[in-house]
């Protein structure tokens, strides 16, 4: 049996829509090729921060409760990991993710759900352009049904950012976003209308929901120029250090 590998290998473009975002929020080619990089050769198993908490908070949303005691099982569970006398990433993690449940209920009741209804998820939504499949993962998407019938579509892509590093250019990306999600189901087959306002960056740590703007023709401009030069640059962009994946070239 061959040893197991660290690395995948995409042959043609395929970002998700926070690629797009950090690609968008780059400031030089350095960057920008560093995003390629990452999208192209990603982990086989990569290390995902909140991993304990984000099931618990998709179960919270799609129940449409609102009943908070959905979380005191993880809650207990985790304060005996956080008071563990041992060092390392398990109790840190554990701290982390309390700090996470408590950013989100605190984000949560400011919410104006109205007649909102979240749908068991995740969703993943691809569209794609000039080249680019572009995924947005919807956790959870959701419905709204309004007065007369008509219902629309949307859905929340929830963001965990804590530290100065992961909440760099938070404002631009949490908005590109969402703008993404509304135009990825404006893309897709469906008798249901999406609505920006019911497409959303959830930003738990920020204390916000940043709901896709009203007015998008520039911004989708910038994504598609974005995605040309991404097309362009893909197949000439090499591997990380420590490659050891299929082979790419």
């Amino acid at each position: 049996m061959a040893d197991a590998t660290f690395y995948r290998f995409y042959r043609t473009p395929r970002f998700s829509a926070n690629h797009i975002a950090e690609y968008l929020s780059t400031t030089d080619a350095n960057q920008r090729e560093a995003v390629i990089r990452k999208a192209k050769f990603p982990r086989t198993l990569p290390v995902i921060a909140y991993q304990q908490v984000t099931p618990h908070i998709r179960r919270f949303l799609t129940s449409n409760s609102g009943d908070m005691t959905i979380f005191d099982g993880i809650i207990e569970t985790l304060q005996q990991k956080a008071l563990s006398p041992d060092e390392g990433y398990e109790r840190d993690e554990a701290r982390r993710c309390l700090a996470a449940i408590e950013a989100f209920k605190a984000t949560f009741v400011q919410m104006k759900l109205g007649r909102i209804m979240f749908q068991p998820g995740p969703s993943d939504v691809a569209m794609k352009v000039e080249s680019v499949t572009i995924n947005s993962r919807l956790d959870p998407p959701l419905v709204e049904s309004g007065r007369g019938g008509a219902t629309h579509s949307g859905g929340i892509v929830l963001l965990l950012a804590a530290s100065p590093d992961a909440r760099k250019d938070i404002a631009a990306r949490t908005k590109t976003v969402a703008a993404i999600v509304h135009w990825a189901l404006e893309s897709a087959a469906s008798n249901v209308t999406p609505h920006p306002r019911l497409c959303m960056s959830f930003d738990a740590f920020g204390g916000q929901v940043v709901r896709a703007p009203d007015s998008y023709t520039n911004l989708r401009r910038r994504i598609s120029a974005s995605c040309r030069e991404v097309a362009g640059n893909w197949d000439r962009v090499g591997p990380p250090s420590g490659y050891d994946g299929p082979e790419w070239r």
